[in-house]
């Protein structure tokens, strides 16, 4: 008994859909489905520790004068001081040391320093324990300056970890002070 083309599709449809209703009913389908989309996606960097993407949550402090910024002067040329005192906690498994502050424009590479957990002494090198809150200060100078002295002066600043994460803190006023 020779099989005809259309005969033959509906067979495979029929085997499909019953396969399909069994695949759901018995979760072969969801297993099935997230093994060969696996297959497809991109593979984490696998390393001794897993590197987390976000370690750390960051909100300017609630006090006046937390944003500021001045005119100074670098070897006798003026220069924007830019400063921000932060509230940064820490998100992560991990103890979170900050390796410094970046601005988006002007660019420009800042200084980062934390108070220790046990003391009020800032330093660069002091650690934000797993699950902890500590304050957090960072200052950039500019040189030639961008903004006229008494102007405000607004700017988009991230603070590194030591994983090379950049924690975006965006839209920030720094009044003249």
């Amino acid at each position: 008994m020779p099989f005809d083309l259309q005969s033959v599709q509906i067979a495979i449809a029929a085997v499909i859909g019953f396969l399909t209703i069994l695949g759901i009913i018995f979760g072969w389908l969801g297993k099935t489905w997230n093994w060969v989309s696996s297959l497809f996606r991109k593979k984490p960097l696998v390393g001794v520790i897993d590197i987390p993407s976000k370690t750390m949550v960051l909100i300017p402090a609630s006090r006046a004068n937390a944003l500021w910024w001045h005119m100074g002067s670098m070897g006798g040329q003026p220069a924007m001081q830019i400063v921000g005192d932060l509230n940064i906690t820490n998100i992560s498994q991990y103890h979170v040391v900050v390796m410094g502050a970046k601005l988006r424009k002007p660019k420009a590479i800042g200084h980062a320093m934390v108070r220790a957990h046990d003391s009020n002494m800032y330093d660069s090198k002091h650690h934000i324990p797993q699950g902890s809150i500590s304050d957090l200060r960072f200052d950039f100078f500019i040189q030639p300056p961008v903004r006229e002295a008494g102007k405000p002066f607004k700017a988009d600043v991230a603070i590194i970890d030591q994983f090379g994460n950049e924690h975006w803190l965006k839209g920030l006023d720094f009044p003249y002070n």
